[in-house]
Order: structure tokens, then sequence, then C-alpha cells
């Protein structure tokens, strides 16, 4: 397919550590969609840790210093936008951007250390973006519907955003730009699902935290957030959770036997990345968007349009 021009320029992908890691599926999957569309990323090589989670409560330089480092790399290949897959990422990247912006001491501060370790300074010319906006912005659910092959009408799906994908607005620009999704009520996804012929469930708990970070530290709360969201989806029909964050894909995944177990076999349900739907959608193998690979058995659900 020919390549689109899509407005944010030339785009770096920030794969981070779940993309290579527990988040493959949505790594490849990614890359499949783009081929499909028509549009443009490239990989930042040689990145390290977004210094997500806990890091910024630990040493507050290394927090910003982290991200910068990476920022920094993207614009060395020219880059004007940054794609994160993960809102974890997406978060610390744009809470940097955030900081140094606003604070010049900070930002002189952080590109000393960036000279030091041999990278140029950052010069505060990205936009940070996540991958749902990168392709609502462009290629949008018309372009996503000139691509189905395998329409996914009856499918009943539950959209989950995740709590960072949107938020802080301050730090992710949603609600202040017209190409930003709106920061408390996101509908970017659901419109592409929509454009796949799924039917979009009611779901308010579309940006609750699932408490992936805690997964280890606080069990129960945890499981007790992904019950809830679980259960809500279930209320409302859906029959497969479509994900954009892999913290929470992986976190829901791994413990669906004990939330199963603690609060009731009926909030079982299959988990997808909204790429690995997309994917499958425009046409492609089970063993190709990897959902043979899922721990929830998505096929179950998808095997009717196979």
């Amino acid at each position: 397919m020919t390549e689109i021009m899509n407005p944010y320029g030339k785009v770096a992908l920030y794969p981070g550590c779940a993309l290579d890691g527990l988040g493959k599926s949505y790594d490849v999957t990614l890359q499949l969609v783009a081929k499909d569309l028509g549009i443009n990323y490239e990989k930042i090589e040689d990145y390290n840790c977004c210094g997500a989670l806990e890091v910024k409560n630990v040493n507050t330089m290394a927090g910003l210093l982290l991200p910068a480092r990476n920022l920094s790399l993207a614009r060395q290949m020219g880059a004007n936008a940054v794609m994160s897959a993960c809102p974890g990422c997406h978060y610390s990247l744009s809470r940097t951007q955030y900081f140094m912006t606003r604070y010049p001491k900070l930002r002189e501060k952080v590109n000393g250390y960036l000279e030091k370790m041999g990278e140029k300074q950052y010069d505060m010319q990205l936009l940070m973006i996540h991958a749902v906006e990168f392709i609502y912005n462009t290629v949008g659910p018309e372009g996503v519907k000139s691509r189905v092959k395998r329409p996914l009408q009856g499918l009943k799906v539950a959209p989950y955003y995740g709590c960072l994908y949107s938020r802080p607005k301050a730090y992710t620009l949603t609600g202040y730009m017209k190409m930003k999704d709106d920061p408390e009520r996101p509908v970017f996804m659901d419109e592409l699902l929509t454009a796949l012929g799924a039917e979009v469930v009611p779901f308010e708990s579309k940006t609750m935290c699932c408490g992936g970070p805690h997964v280890y530290s606080d069990v129960n709360t945890s499981l007790h957030l992904e019950a809830r969201i679980l259960k809500d989806a279930r209320r409302n029909g859906a029959e497969l959770l479509i994900t954009d964050c892999p913290l929470g894909h992986v976190a829901i995944e791994t413990n669906m036997n004990k939330i199963a177990e603690k609060y009731g076999e009926d909030l079982r349900m299959p988990l997808t990345y909204f790429t690995q739907l997309l994917a499958f959608a425009f046409g492609h193998s089970p063993e190709e968007t990897l959902l043979t690979a899922n721990l929830t058995n998505p096929m179950s659900v998808l095997k009717r349009y196979m």
C-alpha cells in the first residue's frame, strides 16, 4: 500500500521494555497494521528504560534523565514526534517534556548530564503521541474501515484505555490539542473498533487504574481493581476486553485465575491488544497476529469470524 503522509512528520517509536518482552504481540501487530494502512514509523535504536513506575520516587533526576536520553535519540533521528504503545512510557516521556519545558534551570541540568553521557542536548521539539492517536489521526476510522477484510459484526467489545493514556492532561495534552483525545472520556479507540464492525459497549471503567504497577507489592488491591474492570465489561455484554496498555493487559491476563477464584468465574474474559484485533480484521491469521499466544484465548470468541 502507498505510504500515507501523516500530520506528525517523522515518527519515532519508543518500544520500551514491554514491546520487546511480554508485549511482543503488541509490537508485531502494530507493525502489521501500520504496513496495511500505509503509515510509517522508525524504531529508536539503543533506547533505555523510560523510568516508569517508581524510579521518579527514588531519584528525581534519574526519572527525568532516562526519558530525556530517549527523546535526544529521537531528535538525532530527525523525528518530529515520539510514539509509545505503552501508556506508562507515554506518561514518562510526556512528564519529562512537561518539566523540561517549564523549568529552564532543570532543562539546563538535564541537558548537562546528557552531554556528559555523550548524547546531544534535547531541544524540546518533539510531540509525544500514543499508538491509538497515531492510527486515529493518520488514517482515521474511515481508513481503517477501508482495509477490513474480516468484518466483526456482532462482536461486543469493551475498550480499556487505562489510567495513563490520557491523564494527567497537563502532560499528555489531551483536551488541549485538536489531535488529542478527551482526557476523561476518550473515544479514539472506540471509533477504530467500530470501524471494524464491532459493537462498543458502554464501559464506565475504560480509564480506571488496573493496579498493574502494584501487582506484586499489593496484590489484593490489584485484584480488586481488575475485577471491577472485568465486572463492568461483563455487565454491559462485552465478549472481549480490548487493551492499549501492555502493563494492564499482562496484569489482568496473568491474574485472571486469581480474580475468578476470588470474585467469581463469570468474570473470566479474553483480552486482545487493539492492534491484534485490527490486524485480525484486516485478514491476518491468528498465528500472524499472535492471538493464539494470548493467555486468555480470544480465539474462543473470534473463531466464528474465520
